[in-house]
């Protein structure tokens, strides 16, 4: 087996393990941070954790679609219209963390919480751009009609899957 047909077959295991590494950066800078900065809260190390799970969600899902759902490799997941229920589940958790996040911005002040805690080093440590309440509202409401363009662009696209 060669390095072309293991990554897109483990593809979800190197996105779980990247998901790992970046809250462990995030735990890290809020270390660093000292503890009386608000990143070092309770409630921020919560938050953390919290999206460190639902970032990884998708993954598991597929993960799961790869080891027992006959879902052969990640091209798959470019199909959803063949139906097969691992790939529309894995759709229907990207879109559910999409739609879950912007009810978190929207109606549990959100936006406040994960500009003041800096809860995006959690998915990405270099991230920068949501540093603004405003552009986390943006974000929050541009994913799930994001999501719905991606997935109607997908099957519009109507990919072969490679064997």
């Amino acid at each position: 087996m060669n390095l072309f047909d293991i990554i897109p077959r483990y593809f979800w295991l190197l996105c779980l393990v990247m998901s790992g590494f970046n809250y462990f950066a995030g735990e890290r800078a809020a270390a660093k941070a000292g503890s009386a900065s608000p990143r070092a809260s309770d409630e921020a190390r919560l938050l953390r954790r919290r999206f460190a799970v639902v970032a990884a969600l998708p993954w598991v899902v597929m993960g799961i679609g790869m080891a027992i759902g006959g879902v052969s490799n990640v091209w798959h997941y470019f199909r959803p219209q063949d139906r097969n229920p691992y790939v529309l589940a894995w759709f229907g958790s990207v879109f559910f963390v999409a739609v879950a996040f912007a009810w978190w911005v929207f109606f549990r002040d959100g936006a406040a919480k994960a500009v003041a805690y800096q809860l995006f080093e959690t998915l990405s440590p270099r991230s920068r751009m949501m540093q603004t309440s405003g552009r986390v509202k943006f974000f929050a409401a541009l994913g799930p009609v994001w999501m719905a363009l991606w997935t109607a662009m997908i099957v519009w696209m109507n990919a072969p899957v490679p064997h």
